[in-house]
Parts: structure tokens; sequence; C-alpha cells
């Protein structure tokens, strides 16, 4: 399965995520298995943020198999999706 085949259709970057994605060095995949895996918490102002739990990387991990460990530098990302489904912002959780 291509990650970005399936979860494109269903969420837009705005602007500002994907100035974000560029400066933080954020591929849209990455982004991708967050929206996919990443478990959400409600944020102020109407979005959902969604970050990674070890049971969710895990989960991730299983899907990704020889090349998960390549992508662990990922597994501490976020995404803020606002109420109508854009991502509004990515970033590096401390």
């Amino acid at each position: 399965m291509h990650l970005s085949r399936h979860i494109s259709t269903y969420y837009q970057l705005s602007r500002h995520a994907r100035a974000r994605m560029q400066q933080r060095s954020i591929p849209r995949f990455a982004v991708e298995l967050l929206l996919e895996f990443g478990d959400p918490v409600e944020v102020p102002g109407d979005g959902v943020k969604h970050s990674f739990t070890a049971d969710s990387w895990a989960d991730a991990r299983d899907l990704l198999g020889a090349h998960a460990s390549r992508l662990d530098r990922y597994r501490y990302a976020y995404a803020i999706v606002s109420g109508d489904g854009t991502v509004v912002t990515v970033g590096w959780l401390n």
C-alpha cells in the first residue's frame, strides 16, 4: 500500500503546514503515518493533535516492516488538524 494515495484523499495541507514540513524536515509520508496511526488528542481552538504513543508507534512499525528502523526518527513528530480536516502545522515533540 502506498500511503500517500491512501491518506492524501482525506486531508489537505495548509500552506503553513507545507512550510513547516520543509523547515522541520518532516516528509509527507511521516505526516500520513501520524494521521493514520497517531493518537488524536483535542487541542484548544477546534483542532486535534496526532502524535505517537508506544502502542501506536508499534502499529506503524508493523506496517513499515523492514523499513521501520530507518524511520524511527519520526516517532517524535506531531501534526495538528483543524476541524475541517486540514493539517495546519507539524513539528517535533520536546
